[in-house]
Protein backbone atom coordinates (compact mmCIF):
# COMPACT_ATOMS: atom_id res chain seq x y z
CA UNK A 1 0.00 0.00 0.00
CA UNK A 2 1.43 3.45 -0.90
CA UNK A 3 1.46 6.08 1.71
CA UNK A 4 1.41 10.05 0.87
CA UNK A 5 3.15 12.78 2.84
CA UNK A 6 1.49 16.21 2.97
CA UNK A 7 3.15 18.98 3.66
CA UNK A 8 3.03 22.22 4.51
CA UNK A 9 3.73 24.76 1.83
CA UNK A 10 4.00 28.34 4.00
CA UNK A 11 7.14 29.01 5.51
CA UNK A 12 7.49 29.74 9.28
CA UNK A 13 8.15 33.11 9.70
CA UNK A 14 11.44 34.08 11.89
CA UNK A 15 9.99 36.88 13.94
CA UNK A 16 12.14 38.92 15.95
CA UNK A 17 11.07 41.28 18.64
CA UNK A 18 12.93 44.80 18.99
CA UNK A 19 11.40 46.57 21.82
CA UNK A 20 10.41 50.37 20.70
CA UNK A 21 12.68 52.97 21.40
CA UNK A 22 12.60 55.25 24.59
CA UNK A 23 9.98 58.08 23.93
CA UNK A 24 11.75 61.61 24.25
CA UNK A 25 10.81 63.46 27.04
CA UNK A 26 10.52 66.84 24.44
CA UNK A 27 11.01 67.76 20.87
CA UNK A 28 12.24 71.03 21.80
CA UNK A 29 15.73 71.69 20.54
CA UNK A 30 16.20 68.12 19.07
CA UNK A 31 17.48 66.87 15.50
CA UNK A 32 15.10 64.93 13.68
CA UNK A 33 15.48 62.30 11.05
CA UNK A 34 12.73 62.58 8.25
CA UNK A 35 13.59 59.50 6.05
CA UNK A 36 12.25 59.42 2.96
CA UNK A 37 12.10 56.03 0.39
CA UNK A 38 11.70 57.03 -2.30
CA UNK A 39 8.23 55.98 -2.81
CA UNK A 40 5.70 58.85 -4.34
CA UNK A 41 3.88 61.29 -1.98
CA UNK A 42 6.05 60.51 0.70
CA UNK A 43 8.00 63.41 0.39
CA UNK A 44 5.09 65.35 0.92
CA UNK A 45 4.14 63.99 3.99
CA UNK A 46 7.33 64.24 5.76
CA UNK A 47 7.36 67.90 4.77
CA UNK A 48 3.87 68.29 6.37
CA UNK A 49 5.00 66.60 9.31
CA UNK A 50 7.77 68.83 9.73
CA UNK A 51 5.94 71.90 9.28
CA UNK A 52 3.76 70.76 12.05
CA UNK A 53 6.16 69.71 14.64
CA UNK A 54 8.17 72.77 13.88
CA UNK A 55 4.85 75.12 15.20
CA UNK A 56 4.48 73.07 18.43
CA UNK A 57 8.19 72.57 19.36
CA UNK A 58 10.63 75.32 19.34
CA UNK A 59 14.09 75.01 17.87
CA UNK A 60 13.26 71.68 16.36
CA UNK A 61 16.13 70.97 13.62
CA UNK A 62 15.04 68.14 10.73
CA UNK A 63 17.79 66.59 8.38
CA UNK A 64 16.96 65.06 5.12
CA UNK A 65 17.20 61.21 4.30
CA UNK A 66 16.52 59.19 1.85
CA UNK A 67 16.94 55.31 0.53
CA UNK A 68 18.51 54.35 -2.76
CA UNK A 69 16.41 52.97 -5.78
CA UNK A 70 17.88 48.79 -6.43
CA UNK A 71 16.21 47.89 -9.03
CA UNK A 72 12.49 48.25 -8.50
CA UNK A 73 12.79 48.54 -4.50
CA UNK A 74 13.96 52.14 -2.55
CA UNK A 75 15.98 50.43 0.03
CA UNK A 76 17.89 51.89 3.38
CA UNK A 77 20.61 49.75 4.82
CA UNK A 78 22.13 49.24 8.14
CA UNK A 79 24.93 51.88 7.54
CA UNK A 80 22.43 54.37 6.53
CA UNK A 81 20.77 53.62 9.57
CA UNK A 82 23.76 53.81 12.33
CA UNK A 83 24.16 57.47 10.56
CA UNK A 84 20.60 58.49 11.51
CA UNK A 85 20.98 57.65 14.82
CA UNK A 86 24.74 59.06 15.38
CA UNK A 87 23.14 62.60 14.22
CA UNK A 88 19.39 62.59 15.44
CA UNK A 89 18.00 62.10 18.36
CA UNK A 90 14.48 60.54 16.51
CA UNK A 91 13.40 59.89 12.97
CA UNK A 92 9.95 59.95 11.26
CA UNK A 93 10.16 57.76 7.76
CA UNK A 94 7.82 57.12 5.35
CA UNK A 95 6.91 53.62 3.75
CA UNK A 96 3.51 52.91 2.34
CA UNK A 97 2.32 52.72 -1.11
Amino acid sequence: MATLEFLNPVAEIDRKRVPPARRLDSLEGKTIALYWNLKAGGDIALAAAAEELAKRHPGIRFRHYSGYVSGASKLGNAEEARKIASECDAAIGTSAD
